[in-house]
């Protein structure tokens, strides 16, 4: 079976979780837990944890500091000072934000690197069909292995791995590393995955890189220092600029993620007390890395880089054996995953979650609002209108209107309800539902985390995102409840309690769908969407009212401030409190709506509020109650 895939299952099926909720897992955790071989796994993560101090950390750091100095001629330390204060910032975000800043920036050096080499040597590059062809030939020949051809590939292969940073080496451990901190029921789905990067960075990238530099005829390192000088010779133009800003952007992700790699070794070796102290270490070592360059000159490159090489072969050693002897269990994973998951299902969810990412959410969402509320001919309208009707079974009886009398599909989502359609629980004390909706979740807010379901959690911080600092210790430790509106429901919004309104927060974020699949497909889907956050204080405690936006969704509109508009071309974040207006709202009152359907979360203060016996799962009308509020707190004007 493939290395890689070996690597990526073993490296979940055998990861650990720290009291924090963190994953760790590496190779160092299937040696010991699988071969029961401790003295093996502490070796490879002593080897492993200074394989990423070299090639790692210094090798990227010499690379960078020393085509900065060819492309702009800047001697000195101000650059590698500069990428330090850069990682600093991307590490201390963790894993997360090192996906991200790489998701955002590995695609941008890859086009620049390549547009480059484009027009740079468009006139000497080689025949592609030909450079493949003889590729072939080579490696295939059977006096290949007697005469080095395969070997001289091979070296080629690697370096171009190496001059991109971003080989995620399987024998040093960093692919399983970083496949383990992925949250799956199923390893063997992770090494299904993580095949596609050995595809796409060690064959289609590198292949690209091997065609470039057997044009250039860079066949030794040597060879590609003096290539990596011929890039930036002319430094004031816009080519080697491309080039320039392409290695710079290699050398940040690169160096992000073996960083990770490392502290994983780390914290295996030394327990999590040690994670600030590899963080100075790291910083100090590729500085010193950087410090020597500047003080000896391109040598210094020479030789850490085979120090680095060196030490990778040493740490690929115990790894290799353990995948070999290991693979029956990675084989074992993969039978149960195609037999349990319904693999089938799972790669047309993947492939489904994979189009929302790349798809244009909201100008899709933006262009299907203003088509919704097109006024069409009534002829076209109507048929439209019944079929919509029928086909998610709204119940026609209950509008305000005769299905005849709307003007527009959008008119005809948010209609209102006939007089008496609904009945508002008018305790004081209760609190009833906002929507038509089905619950999908409540309970307690754990600190500042939200479980919606089993492997679906969010922070408050954000949820509640910039606007809501303010509120934030308000709500630690209190209580939430999660509606989702589908096209059936009755999509106005309605205040769940008598109280004043204390101003809001608009968020304008994604706009991804809120149905199950993206919920748990996407990580932090509700804080990554639209949002628009209503503050309400109660007699009883503060409330916020949080209207998610989603795909489709045209707009959110509220009856207190006609100048809110969501889902816009141009949109900013803004925080707005009525401190000189007095803005009042009974249970039950029009808050707002939804044009096209969404979810509402409602949050409440700590220590105020105890839920009924609801179901998940269960539908439910507005005005329903939900449950009760506690002592009074303050006095409101009726």
């Amino acid at each position: 079976m493939p290395l890689r895939f070996v690597s990526s299952t073993l490296a979940i099926r055998f990861r650990t979780k720290t009291a924090s909720g963190r994953y760790l897992s590496g190779p160092m955790y299937f040696i010991e837990r699988a071969l029961k071989a401790k003295w093996l796994a502490m070796g490879f993560a002593t080897v492993g944890l200074l394989t990423v101090l070299v090639m790692g950390g210094a090798v990227p750091m010499l690379y960078v500091t020393h085509i900065t100095n060819r492309a702009f001629e800047i001697t000195g330390m101000t650059v590698p000072f500069l990428l330090s204060v850069i990682l600093v910032f991307i590490v201390l975000g963790g894993v997360r934000r090192v996906g991200k800043v790489s998701a955002y920036l590995a695609p941008i050096g890859i086009l620049l690197f390549f547009s480059g080499c484009f027009f740079l040597f468009k006139n000497s590059l080689m025949n592609f069909e030909d450079f493949l062809r003889l590729s072939f030939q080579e490696a295939f020949q059977p006096a290949a292995a007697l005469t080095g051809g395969s070997l001289v590939l091979a070296r080629i292969f690697g370096m171009a791995s190496g001059m991109f940073f971003v080989s995620t080496e399987t024998g040093i451990g960093k692919s399983a590393g970083l496949s383990g901190v992925v949250r799956t029921d199923y390893p063997a789905k992770q090494g299904l995955v993580s095949m596609l990067a050995t595809f796409f960075e060690g064959f289609i990238i590198s292949t690209l890189v091997i065609y470039v530099l057997s044009s250039y005829g860079a066949f030794k390192m040597e060879e590609q220092v003096v290539f990596l000088n011929a890039l930036f010779q002319g430094h004031t133009s816009p080519v080697n600029l491309a080039f320039f800003g392409s290695f710079l952007l290699f050398g940040i992700v690169s160096i992000a993620g073996w960083f990770y790699t490392g502290e994983q070794n780390a914290l295996y070796m030394f327990g999590e007390r040690f994670a600030n102290f590899f963080r100075i270490l790291f910083l100090v070592t590729i500085l010193f890395a950087a410090y020597l360059y500047v003080k000896n000159g391109d040598w210094i490159l020479f030789e850490v880089f085979g120090l680095g090489y060196s030490l990778s072969i040493i740490a690929a050693v115990p790894v290799l054996i353990s995948l070999v002897l290991l693979e029956k269990i990675a084989r074992m994973e993969l039978k149960r995953f195609l037999a349990e998951s319904g693999a089938r299902y799972e790669v047309l969810k993947d492939f489904y979650l994979l189009i929302l990412s790349v798809v244009p959410k909201n100008l899709l969402s933006l262009l299907f609002g203003l088509l919704a509320s097109f006024r069409l001919p009534r002829f076209l309208l109507i048929p439209i209108l019944k079929a919509f009707a029928r086909a998610y079974k709204i119940n026609v009886d209950e509008a305000e209107f005769e299905i005849q009398e709307y003007n527009s599909l959008n008119a005809f989502f948010t209609r209102a309800l006939k007089a008496g359609a609904r009945i508002i629980d008018s305790a004081d004390n209760e609190m009833v539902s906002p929507v038509d909706a089905r619950i999908t979740g409540y309970g307690d807010i754990n600190q500042r985390i939200i479980i919606q379901a089993k492997g679906v959690d969010y922070n408050l911080k954000e949820l509640l995102g910039g606007g809501g600092s303010k509120y934030i210790d308000d709500f630690t430790n209190g209580k939430y409840i999660t509606f989702y509106l589908s096209p059936q429901d009755y999509h106005r919004i309605h205040s769940p309690a008598y109280g004043k309104i204390l101003g809001y927060y608009y968020e304008p974020g994604k706009l991804f769908p809120v149905n199950e699949l993206a919920v748990f497909g996407i990580r932090g889907l509700f804080p990554k969407n639209e949002r628009l956050i209503t503050y309400l204080q109660t007699e009883y405690g503060k409330v916020a009212v949080i209207k998610v936006g989603a795909s489709n969704v045209g707009r959110i509109r509220v009856t207190y401030d006609n100048k809110i508009v969501t889902n816009s071309l141009i949109r900013t974040a803004r925080t707005v409190e009525y401190k000189e207006v007095s803005i009042m709202i009974d249970k039950g009152a029009e808050l707002g709506r939804f044009e096209m359907g969404s979810t509402v979360i409602l949050l409440m203060e700590k220590d105020t509020f105890q839920f009924d016996a609801l179901t998940m799962n269960e539908k439910i009308t507005y005005g329903t109650t939900i449950g009760r509020f506690g002592e009074k707190k303050c006095k409101l004007p009726k």
